[in-house]
């Protein structure tokens, strides 16, 4: 009895050492698809006096990825065998919003390990993501995705999975002070796992190691940097001299009376903004973003009548614009070319949201100037909405100090920070200099 125990005993340890042999070697087998590039996580900048960079903020998230698209494939079994099926296709349409809070807060914390400033904060869900202190927007968009995983243990009903994965994205940074877009950066980033993950920590890792190979670029830096001096006016010798009628207004109200006259709404086939009056009654101020791309655009007055206008000089750069008027004459505006001291009284006049509203007024003081983007701006609390842009800014004599640009909105509530161009900087981008 003794003698047949044994026997069956060691037959059981060959045959068992056969059996891990060959478990081993299918367990080998699993080893994480090699087929998607793996990319240099590169040195991030490390910013040591975060006063010289403009406060960040991200605000959006998004793939562009059409949908049907086969981004990946996936395997199972120890031997990571091909499955019927297999491939990952990009089925949540074309444009996909990723702008979770896992994906802001990604961006954010690479931002802050590395000491850039940042902005915008996800933890009040009550008043959102606020972004009024951002002088850079940045917003994220996914080319394209490429992955290969393997599930081994997928014959047990266990879908854990290992494997690789890189991601293509495109950062577009916009200044919301010149309402433009400053340019954009291409980072890829990837990830490479032997162990189990979900493929949200695929993602998730391949985006913020894309979002560090940013923070790396000495192109993005200089997106970012704080401008030391300020930006010179083209150097044109052929300006247009044009007259500053003085005011001779009695009161504070009827200045503010005259002026709604002298203001005017701006169409496009896209919108309309604001403008007013200056010179001999026929150029129109306002911004380069209200008159776009257009060459002709619909002057109308706040008695409703419409005029043709021509688009003479845009500067982007410093968004202004003008616009010359035929057939017709408005009540020019005083220029004073003065920047108003913090806590002067001022008044904005223009279109807000609406043609219907046009010569909406609206008041506050001058809360200080600033120097961002190579450029001088009034910051005031007078509310401003979409529409009020390229609407005059006027002290309490009915003088023009500055121009409509920039209204910043949490919720669609006014936060009472609102940018404004001088108007001595609006007439040297336009070539126009007061007799």
């Amino acid at each position: 009895m003794d003698y047949y125990f044994t026997i069956l005993y060691y037959r059981f340890i060959k045959y068992s050492k056969v059996t891990l042999l060959i478990s081993g070697i299918l367990f080998v087998g699993c080893v994480p698809a090699l087929t998607v590039n793996q990319y240099e996580v590169e040195q991030a900048i490390s910013v040591t006096d975060p006063s010289k960079i403009k406060p960040i903020a991200i605000t959006k998230v998004a793939a562009k990825i059409k949908r049907g698209t086969v981004i990946g494939s996936v395997k199972g079994g120890w031997l990571c065998i091909p499955q019927m099926n297999g491939d990952i296709k990009w089925k949540s349409g074309s444009t996909i919003s990723l702008d979770s809070e896992e994906l802001v807060d990604i961006f954010r914390d690479e931002l802050e390990l590395n000491g850039w400033p940042v902005v915008g904060s996800t933890d009040d869900l009550f008043s959102g993501y606020d972004v009024s202190g951002a002088e850079v927007l940045v917003a994220a968009k996914i080319n394209d995705i490429e992955c290969e995983f393997c599930a081994p243990n997928s014959a047990f009903g266990d879908w854990s999975i290992n494997g690789s994965m890189n991601i293509s994205v495109e950062w577009q940074v916009y200044s919301p002070a010149r309402k433009k877009l400053i340019g954009s950066v291409n980072t890829k980033g990837s990830i490479q796992s032997s162990t189990s993950l979900d493929a949200d920590e695929f993602l998730s890792t391949s985006f913020s190691r894309a979002a560090n190979n940013l923070l790396a670029s000495q192109e993005f830096l200089a997106m970012v940097e704080k401008s030391s001096s300020l930006s010179k006016a083209p150097d044109v010798h052929n300006n247009l001299v044009i007259e500053n009628k003085k005011n001779d207004f009695i009161t504070e109200q009827e200045s503010i009376t005259k002026a709604k006259i002298s203001t005017v709404s701006v169409r496009t086939a896209s919108g309309h903004g604001s403008g007013f009056a200056i010179g001999d009654g026929s150029l129109i101020l306002t911004n380069s973003h209200v008159v776009g791309e257009a060459k002709n655009v619909t002057i109308v007055t706040s008695s409703g009548i419409s005029i043709n206008g021509s688009v003479d000089i845009v500067s982007k750069e410093r968004d202004v614009a003008l616009i010359n008027i035929e057939g017709i004459r408005l009540p020019p505006m005083h220029i004073d070319t003065r920047i108003p001291e913090s806590t002067t009284k001022v008044f904005a006049i223009g279109s807000p949201l609406t043609e219907e509203l046009s010569g909406t007024v609206t008041s506050g003081i001058v809360s200080g100037t600033h120097l961002m983007d190579g450029y001088n701006w009034i910051q005031s609390d007078v509310a401003i909405s979409p529409g009020n842009s390229g609407g005059p800014l006027l002290n309490g004599y009915g003088s023009v100090v500055g121009i409509s640009t920039a209204g910043y909105q949490v919720g669609g509530s006014q936060v009472g920070l609102n940018l404004f161009i001088p108007i001595n900087e609006a007439l040297n981008y336009t070539n126009l200099r007061l007799e």
